[in-house]
């Protein structure tokens, strides 16, 4: 998707910017997989880039998932890497997931409670990328 390499090469332009890695899609030891509910079991969604910069000295870790939410996953994977977000938030600089929505690339921070929160209210994930809690990726 060219929404996809548009996220990859604005990763890429920002300060500190070190490395990337492409999260493999299927189960393996070199692939971060997060689990998420739908209907009655557990799947797995594996987010596509995990990017490293280095901040203050230190290397950091932000987590980028740039997905459509047509999908009738989309919502579930966004509660899934929610709760993700707020166990391992302290070990990340950012979590975001980015769609695109009328020519616009969206982004929700799930490092921000408030999205969580908005993440787990919703009925369907493009609502939250339409909404306030989302802002302007690019």
């Amino acid at each position: 998707k060219t929404w996809e390499r548009a996220v990859l090469l604005a990763e890429m332009k920002r300060g500190g910017f070190k490395f990337w890695y492409r999260n493999p899609d299927r189960p393996s030891q070199d692939s971060l997989g997060i689990a998420y509910e739908i209907g009655d079991g557990t799947k797995i969604v594996r987010p596509d880039f995990i990017f490293f910069a280095e901040q203050d000295g230190k290397i950091v870790a932000d987590i980028i998932d740039p997905h459509g939410f047509y999908l009738a996953d989309a919502l579930p994977k966004l509660q899934g890497l929610a709760r993700y977000a707020e166990t391992h938030a302290q070990f990340y600089r950012r979590i975001e997931a980015i769609a695109e929505l009328g020519g616009n690339l969206r982004m929700l921070s799930l490092i921000n409670p408030d999205v969580r929160r908005a993440i787990f209210e919703a009925t369907n994930a493009e609502s939250l990328y339409r909404s306030a809690v989302a802002g302007n990726y690019i």
